[in-house]
């Protein structure tokens, strides 16, 4: 469905100094004319911020990927599907229907009946997206059939998974109009399938190992030292393991600088959208890690029992709700609401976008996670016993 349009797009002759400078780093995006330039990139100069923190990542899931564009624009496609985008379905149809994607192929990626309109490697990406949207987690023969594609094909896949959910989340919020000429959907939501009820297990194997620091090839050390105290050996197990993959590392740079390092949002608002969007997508390791930072903060063990039991909890208070609320929304609805949007502005023109980010980025952290296999560090503490109640509430597929 098209969204009712909360934020009009930009003017190029009204931009603030800040806004130009965004746009001339957005590179051939940025360089079109007024009228050929996209509704979804005009509006987002209205966030320069955010537009600028997604140039890159969105680089590397539209151009660089190891994915072949046929097969990236494919799980781009049922990304924006099971998001329930219809702006940026548009949008990847348009383009993939230019490289010869053909309607019954379109059809197929909407519906999930992949069997006889997809051949073997196609079937194998789209469905990792279904995996990933249900479980945030590959399959070992997804996860191997996808690897073959290239050194960085996982990672690649895993990216555009999360750079479309983070599109998806602001987009729909913002309203974004789909352009004149562009057909939407093409075809009925209500009659196709929005998942396959996969299974996951809770206890995930070890994928890949934490990188030895005495061993890392130049590339690797030239992207350690880029990540100041995040790239020293002394980092977070997951950080050791994603160094593994420096190209993937370099191209989420500007996404996870703005979400973690730059946002205007509060520590504690910070915090618990994390811990919201880990929890939801059932990654144990990294609410282990926020669970310290959030006892730093004074947020209570009680405080996140009821971030894990949702926002209809009796144990939340204050904005603690909002931010829970707002999440859920982004997660299952792929929309903040009216009351929630609103809600943010007291932290600053770029909050909410700032909270699409953390919420774009933890989902897409947690499916390395968990793909990893990456263990909880030592000392540390995962889920308590008491939340064990409400781990029904986690993904969006049934539990294995």
């Amino acid at each position: 469905m098209q969204y009712p349009t909360r934020v009009r797009p930009v003017d190029f002759g009204s931009l603030s100094e800040r806004q130009e400078a965004v746009r001339i780093k957005m590179g051939p995006y940025g360089e079109e004319a007024q009228e050929s330039a996209s509704a979804m990139m005009k509006t987002f100069l209205n966030y320069p911020e955010f537009a600028r923190s997604i140039g890159r990542i969105g680089t590397r899931v539209t151009l660089t990927s190891d994915l072949p564009k046929r097969l990236a624009l494919m799980a781009s496609l049922r990304t924006a599907w099971l998001c329930g985008c219809e702006y940026l379905w548009a949008h990847v149809r348009e383009e993939g229907v230019a490289i010869g994607i053909t309607d019954s192929e379109v059809r197929a990626i909407a519906t999930g009946e992949y069997q006889d309109a997809l051949n073997s490697i196609e079937k194998h990406v789209v469905e990792a997206v279904d995996e990933m949207h249900d479980t945030h987690y590959l399959s070992d023969e997804k996860w191997y059939r996808v690897g073959r594609l290239g050194p960085n094909a996982v990672m690649d896949i895993m990216t555009t998974y999360g750079f479309f959910v983070t599109l998806s989340a602001a987009v729909n919020s913002m309203g974004v109009e789909v352009e004149d000429g562009l057909a939407g959907w093409g075809m009925p939501r209500a009659s196709t399938t929005a998942g396959t009820d996969l299974t996951a297990p809770r206890q995930v194997p070890k994928r890949v190992f934490e990188a030895d620091y005495a061993l890392l090839s130049p590339q690797q050390i030239e992207q350690a030292n880029r990540m100041g105290r995040r790239g020293k050996p002394t980092t977070s197990k997951l950080q050791k393991a994603m160094i593994n993959y420096p190209e993937f590392l370099r191209s989420i740079a500007p996404f996870g600088k703005r979400a973690i390092d730059d946002t205007c949002l509060p520590p504690r608002v910070w915090q618990l959208a994390a811990m919201r969007t880990v929890w939801l997508c059932d990654s144990e390791y990294l609410w282990s890690q926020h669970r310290k930072a959030c006892l730093a903060l004074g947020v209570t063990d009680d405080d996140l029992a009821g971030v894990a039991e949702g926002p209809q909890s009796a144990s939340l208070k204050d904005f603690d709700r909002v931010v829970v609320s707002a999440v859920d929304e982004m997660y299952h609805q792929n929309r903040i609401s009216d009351a929630n949007w609103n809600a943010f502005d007291q932290f600053g023109s770029e909050a909410i976008t700032d909270l699409m980010l953390v919420y774009g980025l933890y989902v897409l952290q947690s499916c390395l996670a968990r793909n990893f296999g990456t263990t909880l560090e030592e000392n540390s503490i995962g889920y308590l016993p008491e939340l064990e109640r409400f781990r029904d509430g986690q993904q969006r597929g049934n539990r294995g």
